[in-house]
């Protein structure tokens, strides 16, 4: 009897196991057919602060663009007693702040933007305080600043493969998508060649789903990252420059 009990025992668990898997497997349900949606991001952010400098009410102006060529930026300074001071560069999104960058011999060459409450702390490695020492703050200026809405859509078929079009890009891009953990995985690879990239003939682009509802029947699109190949100044070597977006307002991409 202790071994028809211990061997009854075993199937139970062994059945156990077996009903916790199919639970957790049937937990991620794998996408399939048309989601469609619309995407809304900044095409150009301008950031602004009065600072006092040596006495003197100065006015600082930051703007962050994103267009075909790149992440550009341009830094303004006005001074009421010297020329006016413009700067441009580019820019990059990191974990949790941007870098701006400039190349035009002047120091400093590297600036960071910090999301701080409602503001921006505009900063640097050596620090940038005002006369008081505080931390310039600068503020988004909305009516400046402008944000544009991108039809989305994104379709999958059978062996993982999907199908994109959307981001303002003419035409449909092909890839593949898998399970990352509790989020769905999509990358594709758009030609998209620029003057600043002689050689360089594909981006590589990764979004990153989830399921929006308990009843998993829309999309919501939590990141997006950008790999794009290009050639130093020099020509000597090509290397990857990657830019990430992090949506503040998730689109949701409902099943056509």
């Amino acid at each position: 009897h202790d071994i028809i009990f211990m061997r009854s025992k075993g199937v139970i668990v062994l059945q156990f196991i077996t009903s916790i898997l199919i639970l957790c497997s049937c937990g991620q349900r794998d996408p399939d057919g048309i989601y469609s949606g619309e995407i809304k991001d900044w095409i150009y952010e301008v950031f602004e602060a009065n600072v006092n400098n040596q006495g003197n009410q100065c006015k600082i102006e930051v703007v962050l663009r994103q267009v075909p060529e790149g992440f550009l930026s341009e830094l303004t300074f006005i001074h009421p007693k010297m020329e006016k001071v413009v700067r441009t560069g580019k820019w990059k999104v990191e974990d949790g702040y941007r870098s701006i960058f400039f190349d035009d011999e002047k120091n400093p060459s590297e600036y960071y933007l910090i999301k701080t409450g409602a503001r921006f702390t505009f900063q640097t490695k050596e620090g940038l305080v005002d006369d008081q020492g505080n931390p310039i703050l600068l503020m988004r200026n909305i009516g400046k600043s402008r944000k544009a809405s991108y039809p989305f859509r994104i379709n999958f078929f059978d062996d993982n493969m999907v199908q994109l079009d959307g981001q303002g890009e003419s035409g449909d891009y092909s890839g593949k998508w898998k399970w990352a953990g509790d989020q769905i995985s999509v990358e594709v690879k758009l030609n998209n060649p620029s003057e600043n990239m002689e050689g360089a003939t594909e981006e590589t682009y990764k979004y990153f789903l989830k399921w929006n509802d308990e009843s998993q029947q829309n999309l919501e699109l939590q990141k997006m990252l950008i790999i794009r190949p290009f050639l130093n100044e020099d020509g000597t070597r090509r290397q990857s420059w990657m830019s990430s977006l992090v949506f503040s307002d998730r689109p949701i991409l409902k099943p056509l």
